[in-house]
Order: structure tokens, then C-alpha cells, then sequence
């Protein structure tokens, strides 16, 4: 007949033997995903593209932790192409579950119009659920359907 300290001793070891696969799980993380860290900071991602949006559009939610928020727009278009300044506002936006949401400055992006990239960052803000918001296209604000348009081939928050 078992004692019931060996009984507890067979069952501790059952138990710890059933975790051993999840400590030897494999596990994915943001790093793995973009192959790095920033200054030592794990960074999440979204990556993505815009296809006839209008001022007012609002991406989807990213966490991005506690590194600069960076956004970038590549290869820009807009519905009434030829405008003699084609442009864009972004507006960063800090969701808040329980306050109003954190309106962070706008930044007007002119670059990627040429073919190329443009930049905005935001250094020094921190979030939980950070996302953008179209503020304008080239100078609109209408939303309508009779407002312009913006499509970028890619689109980087990070």
C-alpha cells in the first residue's frame, strides 16, 4: 500500500512531466517576424495598403510598445492625379478604452506622390492601440463621395 506522500510525489511529477511540451514549444514573436529589434526594443508591425480611401479613413489598431511610431507611405496616387500638389494628412490617434482618445499632431505627406516613399514619425508617444487617420487629400477634407481619393501600393506603421 502507497503512502499518500508518495501518491502526492507520483502526481507532482505526472504534472511537471505533462508541461515539459509547452515549455519546449516554439514560440513566434514581433522580433522573428521582422527580423530585429529597434535599439533593443521589440517592434510590432502593421504592414499594409490603401486602395481609393477618403479623408476620415481610419486604420485598423496596432500595438506598437514603446518605440518611435513611425509611419510610411509608398508610391501615393490620387483620383484626380495631375494636381499640381498632390499631398496627404495623417493624423496618429492613441485609442483609450476608459478617456477620450490622444489626437497627436498631423503630418502631410508629399514623397510618396513621386514614386517614392514618405515618412512621418512621432517620437516620444507611447500607446496602447495606436492607428491613423486620414486627415485630407491634396487639401480636401470632404469625405463624401465627391471628395479625391488616396491609394498607396504599401503602407508601413511601426
Amino acid at each position: 500500500m502507497r503512502s499518500s506522500l508518495s501518491m502526492s510525489k507520483t502526481a507532482t511529477v505526472v504534472a511537471c512531466a505533462a508541461l515539459l511540451p509547452l515549455v519546449a514549444a516554439p514560440t513566434a514573436s514581433a522580433e522573428d517576424a521582422l527580423g530585429g529589434k529597434q535599439e533593443g526594443i521589440s517592434i510590432q508591425a502593421i504592414d499594409s495598403y490603401l486602395t481609393a480611401v477618403r479623408p476620415g479613413f481610419q486604420s485598423s489598431k496596432t500595438d506598437i510598445g514603446s518605440a518611435p511610431t513611425i509611419i510610411d507611405f509608398y508610391n501615393c496616387t490620387t483620383s484626380d492625379h495631375g494636381y499640381v500638389n498632390e499631398s496627404t494628412s495623417v493624423q496618429l490617434i492613441n485609442y483609450n478604452y476608459t478617456a477620450p482618445n490622444e489626437y497627436w499632431e498631423t503630418k502631410t505627406f508629399t514623397a510618396c506622390f513621386d514614386g517614392g516613399q514618405s515618412h512621418g514619425e512621432w517620437t516620444g508617444r507611447k500607446g496602447d492601440d495606436l492607428f491613423f487617420q486620414i486627415k485630407s487629400v491634396n487639401g480636401s477634407t470632404n469625405g463624401s463621395g465627391s471628395g479625391p481619393t488616396l491609394s498607396a501600393t504599401r503602407v508601413h506603421m511601426w
